[in-house]
């Protein structure tokens, strides 16, 4: 791809039942390790049960001889695909006419809900990528598209951190210069009574078949590891406190 912090690499994929998907892949670096692609997928499968617009999301398997005929042709390419670990997270290409949404846009109020909905889902999981210079948010008519959460779910070694249902703990994230869709909300009490209960909905169990969704080749060092249970222990408190967190999440945008 020609846009990126993290690389990522345009891929028509091979699914298991044989069918063709193409997929924009995040493979492990410098730039992003292996520790993003657990949160990046945490994410992705959070959103996708809490009923946001997010794109499916894909364990992507690099064979030798991909790499290799990669390498072959584009060696650059080549030797970072080689580097990374051999699964890489993907996400389904979005469909012709998405766009990159600008800060300036008026939000119509068809997309308000939406609208509101990815900005509490944000703050909620602590995801700072969502910024106006760096939206990582696309639209299509009346459609909202959301991707790239490798930033979210960090709790740890983050100075004054508090967890967001705490009063005053999301005045950060929620301002206006740190949140895309803050500006076209700011003054508005949405209607996140949906959203509430799609959280109240995902219980223990549910959390824990996003742990074993994650690949093995992705969590064999204890540090690894312990990012993943720590997001999945921290996303288990925020639905035990999601009123109040969605209190803090309305506040913000007072």
């Amino acid at each position: 791809m020609t846009r990126g912090r993290t690389g990522p690499f345009l891929l028509e994929c091979e699914g298991t039942t044989g069918n063709v998907v193409e997929v924009v892949a995040k493979v492990t670096s410098a730039q992003l390790p292996v520790e993003g692609l657990v949160r990046e997928a945490l994410g992705a499968m959070l959103a996708a049960d809490l009923g946001l617009p997010v794109p499916a999301c894909f364990c992507v398997a690099l064979s030798p001889a991909f790499v290799a005929a990669v390498s072959s042709s584009h060696p650059t390419e080549g030797a970072a695909l080689a580097a990374a670990i051999p699964i890489a997270f993907g996400s389904a290409k979005l469909p012709a006419g998405f766009a990159a949404w600008m800060p300036e846009r008026r939000l119509p109020k068809a997309m308000r809900k939406s609208a509101a909905e990815i900005y509490a889902f944000d703050l909620l999981i602590q995801n700072p990528d969502r910024r106006p210079d760096n939206p990582n948010l696309q639209s299509k008519g009346d459609h909202f598209a959301i991707f790239d959460h490798e930033m979210a779910l960090v709790t740890e070694g983050v100075l004054f951190w508090r967890p967001p249902w705490e009063a005053g703990a999301l005045d950060a994230l929620g301002a206006p210069a740190r949140h895309v869709l803050h500006p076209a909300l700011r003054g508005s009490q949405p209607d996140l009574a949906r959203l509430v209960g799609a959280w109240e909905a995902i219980d223990d169990a549910r959390l824990a078949t996003y742990r074993a969704a994650l690949p093995p080749e992705w969590t064999p060092a204890p540090q690894v590891e312990h990012t993943a249970e720590t997001a999945i222990d921290f996303l288990r408190e925020l639905r035990d406190h999601i009123q109040p967190a969605m209190r803090e999440i309305l506040r913000t945008l007072a």
